[in-house]
C-alpha cells in the first residue's frame, strides 16, 4: 500500500509542473509588433508613402546613434568587432546628425569609437493601420541598427539585438527593442560572439 502511495503523489506532482509553466509563460506573454527596417531614408521611400516620414524618421534614429551606440576605447576595438573601415567617433557623427546637440557635443571630446549605423529600424511608422493592437503594451522606438563583423547579413539593435535579415517589414517583441543609452565595452556584446564562433572554429 504504501509503495502504491508514493506512486500516486509523484504521478501527482508530475502532472502539476507542466500546468505551472504554462502558467508561468501565460504571464509573460506578449504580442509581436509589426514595423520596419531600412538601410537609409531613400530606401525607405522606395517602400513606404510618403518619403517625408521616412526622411524624419530616418533623423530620429540618427539622432539615437551617437547616445545608444556601444563605445570603444580604441578603433582597434571596435574594429575587431565591427569590422575595418566600420568605426567613428561620436564627433563624426554629431557632425553628420544635429551638431547642436548638447548630448551629442560632450560625447564628442571623449574619445570612445564606436561602430557605424548600417540602417534603422521605423518603429511606428506601420503601427496606426491595426499593427499595435490592443494585446501590446510597449511601442516599438525607431532607433539605429548596426551589423557586426561576424553577422554581416543581419541588422541588429545598440543592444545586440536582431532584428532582421533584410529591410523591409518584419515583426518584433516590443520589449526587446527599447533602446537603453551606450556602455563602454572591452570586446564584449558584439565581440563576445565573434569569440565564441572564432574558439569554435579552431577547435574544430
Amino acid at each position: 500500500m504504501s509503495n502504491s502511495l508514493k506512486r500516486s503523489k509523484k504521478a501527482a506532482l508530475i502532472l502539476m509542473v507542466p500546468t505551472a509553466t504554462l502558467l508561468l509563460a501565460g504571464c509573460g506573454s506578449e504580442e509581436p509588433v509589426q514595423t520596419a527596417v531600412y538601410q537609409n531614408a531613400e530606401e525607405c521611400a522606395a517602400f513606404y508613402n510618403p518619403p517625408a516620414e521616412c526622411t524624419a524618421e530616418f533623423a530620429k534614429a540618427q539622432e539615437l546613434h551617437a547616445q545608444v551606440a556601444p563605445k570603444y576605447q580604441s578603433k582597434t576595438e571596435c574594429e575587431t568587432d565591427f569590422g575595418a573601415g566600420n568605426c567613428e567617433t561620436p564627433a563624426t557623427a554629431a557632425v553628420s546628425t544635429d551638431p547642436n546637440a548638447p548630448v551629442q557635443q560632450q560625447q564628442a571630446s571623449s574619445g570612445f569609437f564606436m561602430p557605424m549605423m548600417m540602417g534603422f529600424l521605423a518603429g511606428q511608422m506601420l503601427n496606426r493601420g491595426g499593427a499595435g493592437q490592443a494585446g501590446s503594451q510597449k511601442s516599438v522606438p525607431t532607433q539605429p541598427l548596426y551589423k557586426s563583423r561576424d553577422d554581416q547579413s543581419t541588422y541588429r539593435t545598440a543592444s545586440n539585438q536582431p532584428v532582421a535579415r533584410q529591410s523591409g517589414v518584419t515583426s518584433v517583441m516590443p520589449s526587446q527593442m527599447q533602446p537603453k543609452a551606450g556602455n563602454v565595452v572591452r570586446r564584449g556584446g558584439f565581440g563576445a560572439q565573434a569569440q565564441q564562433r572564432q574558439s569554435m572554429t579552431s577547435g574544430g
